[in-house]
């Protein structure tokens, strides 16, 4: 399935809104108007810009009520699938059966990165067939009975850096590999989020994602689980947080090269009670809904997360804008119905929308 291109840059607003549906699933795509970056087989959505082009349209601001806007306190996620987190607040690090159980991402303990192989696995190994060491794992028949007739799988991400050291201190590196493994534990797929050797930087600075791509013109390529930790110049580490900008137009722009050009700004560091990113991968919800058709007994899909400053790094200048620096970052799992959220107004139409995104608090935001 081809996916859907957003609109051409235009303007900032266009015109138009569909009638009012009692739609519950969430349209990440803002029925066209909303762009997303894609990096390798995933596309990610900076939900505040979203968020904005619904509040133009329908109003009601960008805070709790409007649809993109996802809270993501322990209360608001525990019923939800939790891959890493810095709460120790149960139920939000407890998953149902045929999962692990939360990772604990860091939280204010001075460690500049994480990785679910180098953290120990919640619940250890061998709960259930496929479930292994140095990822996070779930078996296919729980993932589908938390999924149920539900076939869009979103992964949301929560950037929880300091503020008092400007653009650099808010940056974060992420990389992240999904594999899906067959009873004989054999690989069936291959999904990552790579910046595919690209430039550490914000799309508008000359990163390596793709504006409105498709995650089908990409393929996984050579052994598992190792990243290009390279430079600030070459990396398979995508950058998430800090400012993104648009200039009158609506277009991209990077924020520091002409600030006087720059119109309105997103902060996509919003702590860890607000989802900054929303991220998806087409390809492994197709094969998903392929898998789930037949027998998944023994069938488990393991997500291979790495936030910060890889300790491989030879060149510590290297690390500038890459390390976790006040932890409790959060990585979770929904479905596009699966959100508590109000009911929303109507899908957008607008015309000539800038395009942004990037994989990228209130609570103990450091000063």
């Amino acid at each position: 399935m081809k996916i859907k291109r957003a609109m051409a840059l235009a303007g900032l607003l266009g015109t138009g809104m569909l009638a009012s549906a009692p739609a519950a699933a969430l349209d990440l795509t803002c029925g066209g108007a909303c762009p997303w970056v894609t990096y390798g087989d995933g596309n990610s959505f900076l939900l505040q810009y979203n968020a904005y082009i619904f509040d133009q349209v329908n109003g009601g601001g960008v805070g709790p009520g409007n649809p993109y806007y996802i809270d993501s306190t322990p209360g608001a996620i525990k019923d939800l699938t939790v891959i890493g987190t810095g709460t120790s607040s149960n139920p939000a690090t407890t998953n149902m059966s045929g999962m692990d159980d939360a990772y604990p991402t860091p939280n204010a303990d001075g460690n500049p990165y994480f990785s679910t192989g180098t953290v120990a696995d919640p619940n250890g190994a061998g709960e259930f067939t496929g479930d292994g060491a140095g990822t996070w794992d779930v078996s296919l028949t729980a993932l589908k009975n938390f999924m149920g007739t539900d076939n869009s799988l979103i992964f949301f991400f929560n950037n929880n850096q300091t503020k008092s050291g400007g653009a650099v201190d808010e940056g974060l590196a992420g990389w992240a590999q999904i594999t899906l493994r067959d009873a004989t534990g054999a690989v069936i797929g291959v999904y990552d989020l790579t910046n595919r050797g690209g430039k550490f930087a914000t799309i508008a600075d000359g990163g390596g994602g793709t504006i409105n791509g498709s995650p089908f013109a990409y393929t996984h390529a050579g052994a598992l689980d190792n990243p290009l930790i390279g430079t600030n110049a070459a990396t398979d580490y995508i950058l998430s947080g800090g400012k993104q900008c648009l200039d009158t137009n609506g277009a991209l722009i990077s924020c520091t090269a002409d600030p006087s050009k720059v119109a309105k700004t997103f902060d996509a560091n919003l702590g860890a009670n607000q989802a900054a990113y929303a991220i998806v991968f087409p390809e492994l919800d197709q094969q998903l809904v392929t898998l789930f058709a037949g027998n998944i007994t023994g069938y488990s899909m393991n997500v291979n997360l790495r936030l910060g400053c890889d300790p491989g790094v030879v060149n510590q200048a290297d690390c500038t804008g890459r390390s976790l620096n006040n932890g409790y970052e959060q990585v979770f799992l929904s479905t596009a119905s699966n959100l508590d959220r109000v009911p929303e107004p109507g899908v957008l139409a607008l015309l000539g929308i800038g395009m942004i995104g990037l994989w990228g608090g209130t609570r103990r935001r450091r000063a």
